[in-house]
């Protein structure tokens, strides 16, 4: 009511937190947020799939949305492909411990992979929070068995822990229930020398297209993420290729200078036009 300028709204997975909400919560909420998001001049996501499902589920059109850069600070990301392990190949997760992001299937293919290649581990990183400690607990509870095969990291206090986790990787996979609208986790990884598998939807596709640092398989398919990894491991030249590509591309493409500059110019250009507009004389028809 108060501020004339351009406003904007920036959406980053606000659909997982409203379906969660109950009824009639969940309803009156989008109802509002539907109506209030007409009142901004545009909306910024982080993907060509963000874009196309929020358009749909805000019943907004997708002319409203500007897609931004996804950039990530690269200093402090020092790992190489040279440096990803061959041996042990260590399969890596890393995100927040929850049913939606997907440790369960990360477990389940790591059953699967690691009953033909007892040499491999599984590492996990990320924040646990009170609410999913018995999801995990029951999810990771029989790896315990494995001993140096399975190693729960925590959450990192640091950059250079995330960093030095990132850096004991082969592989990273966090194969989302949800369809993921950015996935900065991949772009750190790969920042890091290391591929990614990541299932075929969300914004992974988008990123793995423009990066070539990684392979898709089918959500919900264990089997195939751990055919995947298995390709990985029985081909360390063509690992260590999506590794480099990765490496190369994320310094190429997904810079946080790269994602100022270019956020940057959207916004002169938006604050320009909106002067124009208020400066515009008036026409008045003629008496």
């Amino acid at each position: 009511e108060h501020f004339h300028g351009p406003l904007f709204c920036v959406l980053q997975g606000d659909d997982v937190f409203l379906e969660e909400l109950g009824e009639p919560y969940r309803s009156r909420s989008l109802e509002l947020i539907r109506q209030n998001v007409q009142q901004v001049d545009g909306v910024l996501v982080h993907s060509d799939y963000y874009r196309e499902f929020m358009s749909e589920y805000l019943d907004l059109p997708k002319d409203h949305f500007q897609k931004m850069l996804l950039g990530i600070d690269l200093k402090g990301h020092d790992g190489t492909p040279e440096e990803s392990p061959d041996e042990p190949f260590t399969i890596g997760f890393f995100a927040r411990i929850c049913k939606e992001k997907g440790l369960h299937n990360v477990v389940q293919a790591f059953d699967l992979f690691h009953k033909k290649y007892p040499d491999s581990r599984l590492s996990v990183g990320g924040f646990l929070g009170k609410e999913s400690e018995a999801y995990f607990q029951e999810t990771t509870k029989h790896l315990a068995a494995l001993n140096d095969s399975y190693q729960y990291w925590g959450s990192p206090d640091s950059r250079e822990e995330k960093v030095a986790f990132y850096k004991s990787l082969s592989v990273l996979s966090v194969p989302t229930d949800y369809h993921e609208p950015k996935g900065l986790f991949v772009l750190e990884a790969m920042a890091n020398g290391v591929p990614v598998v990541q299932p075929a939807h969300g914004a992974f596709p988008e990123l793995i297209e423009k990066t070539e640092g990684g392979l898709l398989v089918p959500p919900g398919d264990p089997q195939a993420l751990a055919d995947a990894w298995e390709r990985l491991y029985q081909d360390r030249e063509y690992r260590r290729k999506l590794a480099q590509q990765g490496y190369e591309r994320v310094r190429q493409f997904y810079s946080a200078e790269l994602m100022a500059e270019e956020s940057l110019q959207f916004f002169q250009k938006v604050v320009e036009a909106s002067r124009f507009q208020q400066n515009e004389p008036q026409l008045t028809p003629d008496p």
